[in-house]
């Protein structure tokens, strides 16, 4: 598939490079040397792009924000976007997973590498544009029970909220890891109780208040920790964290009840009641590259319900 690729990078050596690349690639490529550049340009009725290429360290504006402020642009919500960074630091690339990449490649970059990475995007991205986007919360009284955009076990991407992406960007942010990181990481997955219930019972507008208000409870009782999650259906999130939680672990789940306990969004929705988290163990990831993202995701939904049986067998 030939796409139409926007490369935003301050640095004209690499934009020439990428240019060469992607033209090998049977791409069409046009590059801009800033932030500014970029959103004029997207800003024009008459140019469109498949596939974004940012680089996250500019002078002015910087990747991180360029990619966020291309999120609000309702063309470019699910393009894929794939950040170029020099760097190895965690806390930066979690930054631009957060803002709303889905990629990212590190300089000097694997020449062949490049043109398969963007058509494995298109192609995800396009799959996964089913996902719901949880917005403004406004009233709306005539919404029916138990009628939703997405189905059960759909996944959602929650807009407007920190360390948060979709499943396919984690996968991709799990498997591009070094290996220093992986074995300072755990991933967990996290459920709320009766949501097959909660489901069936809720408007669509209460269903969006209780993933949105879940993963901000989940990143407030979290926020000592270094992390990026997904919601990946069925009531269930999945997160990654680099940094130790698991001397932490048995007092997270008060911490998540408590949050929600103060949510006003909740309140007024009077779900405050309806809402509870319980979490899978922690664990490091699996190690392998190429065998990294399912067996690890997988292992997380094991785990959490191994959880749930031994709530439901104590309750």
């Amino acid at each position: 598939m030939n796409m139409r690729v926007l490369a935003v990078d301050d640095d004209p050596v690499i934009l020439d490079l990428l240019q060469v690349i992607l033209r090998q690639e049977g791409h069409e490529t046009v590059v801009v040397r800033s932030g500014s550049a970029a959103l004029d340009l997207l800003a024009r009725p008459d140019e469109r792009f498949d596939v974004l290429v940012l680089d996250i360290t500019m002078p002015e504006m910087d990747g991180v924000e360029l990619c966020g402020r291309i999120r609000n642009l309702p063309l470019y919500a699910h393009s894929p976007i794939i950040m170029l960074t020099a760097m190895s630091d965690s806390h930066s690339i979690e930054t631009a997973f957060s803002a709303g990449a889905n990629d990212y490649i590190t300089k000097p970059f694997d020449v062949k590498g490049i043109g398969p990475r963007l058509q494995v995007a298109e192609r995800m991205m396009a799959e996964n544009r089913k996902a719901l986007d949880v917005g403004p919360m406004v009233p709306k009284p005539l919404e029916m029970k138990g009628e939703h955009d997405i189905s059960f076990e759909d996944a959602a991407l929650i807009n407007g909220v920190d360390h948060h992406t979709d499943e396919f960007s984690l996968g991709n942010y799990l498997s591009t890891m070094e290996k220093h990181r992986v074995e300072q990481s755990s991933v967990f997955a996290a459920h709320i109780c009766a949501f097959d219930r909660l489901y069936e019972n809720c408007t669509k507008q209460e269903l969006q208040i209780i993933l949105k208000e879940t993963w901000i409870a989940i990143a407030a009782a979290a926020d000592h920790a270094r992390f990026l999650g997904a919601y990946v259906g069925s009531g269930n999130f999945i997160l990654i964290t680099t940094s130790e939680i698991q001397d932490e672990w048995n007092g997270l789940e008060l911490l998540i009840e408590a949050n929600l306990a103060c949510s006003e969004p909740l309140k007024k929705a009077n779900l405050t009641s309806s809402v509870r988290v319980l979490l899978g163990r922690p664990f490091r990831p699996n190690a392998s590259k190429t065998k990294r993202v399912k067996p690890t995701f997988d292992r997380a939904r094991l785990l959490l319900q191994k959880r749930l049986e031994m709530e439901s067998d104590a309750g």
